[in-house]
């Protein structure tokens, strides 16, 4: 081993300048070619990060609907920068839900979306947790979406794991919001829609002055006491009315 490093030595302190101008060249060379290897790579990188950022992004899954947190929806989305063509999906096994009286029916979805533009969604009713809980129907479904970008060019299939598991036994408290009150002014609507003095259709309005109408309660309530007073009066047979009618006791003589 010295001998190696002696011999090296030698040759260093040896070298001409012709030589050592040879070296340095090469090691310029050799540096410029590693520089220019990792300025590749990062531009390849760069331009990478560009596509993924400016290409659609759809994906599938479930979200409870704003009618009520037992509801689930499907729901297809386009999260990316532009738009998504020709969407389709697919699911293993086929979603399914229930249909009332221990039945079950496939979830209708799209065979294709022509376009999902960013920010886009694709919605559907699922299936309830409440009557999902107590059927045999499978928890687990894989979900892939396919679709292709803005000029065209067919992307990687994105796959989704949709799960009921998570659903079951959840507890919430229910919040009322717009719906609820659209809910609301519905019922509001129909029962105001009785009130009609005709077949024609209107809506009277009587306005009153409440003492008034307190008041004049409780005079006709006077007068009405009054009424029945002067008539039981009437029925109530008189003294001499009653002497009249009396029968004759027999006499001692």
């Amino acid at each position: 081993m010295p001998d190696i490093w002696a011999r090296v030595w030698h040759a260093v302190t040896t070298f001409h300048a012709e030589q050592w101008a040879v070296l340095a060249a090469w090691a310029t060379f050799i540096v410029a070619v590693v520089a220019s290897i990792a300025a590749l790579r990062q531009v390849r990188e760069a331009r990478r990060l560009r596509e993924e950022q400016a290409q659609p992004y759809v994906i599938a899954y479930t979200e409870h609907s704003a009618a009520s947190p037992h509801l689930i929806d499907l729901v297809v989305r386009n999260f990316g920068t532009t738009l998504a063509r020709d969407v389709r999906l697919t699911s293993d096994p086929i979603l399914k839900r229930t249909a009332g009286q221990g039945k079950t029916e496939d979830v209708w979805v799209f065979d294709k979306l022509p376009v999902l533009v960013p920010g886009q969604e694709w919605r559907t009713f699922w299936d309830s947790g409440l009557e999902r809980s107590n059927t045999e129907l499978p928890d687990r479904y894989e979900v892939v979406v396919t679709c292709k970008d803005s000029h065209g060019k067919r992307l990687a299939p994105l796959t989704a794991i949709l799960d009921w598991t998570p659903y079951k036994g959840r507890r919430w408290v229910e919040v009322f919001g717009i719906h609820h009150a659209a809910k609301s002014l519905r019922g509001i609507e129909k029962e105001i829609k009785g009130w009609r003095e005709s077949i024609h259709g209107g809506l009277g309005v009587y306005v009153h002055d409440g003492d008034a109408r307190q008041e004049a309660r409780r005079q006709e309530l006077a007068r009405a006491r009054e009424r029945l007073t002067e008539l039981t009066r009437r029925a109530a047979p008189t003294p001499a009315a009653a002497d009249q009618d009396a029968p004759d006791q027999p006499s001692d003589d």
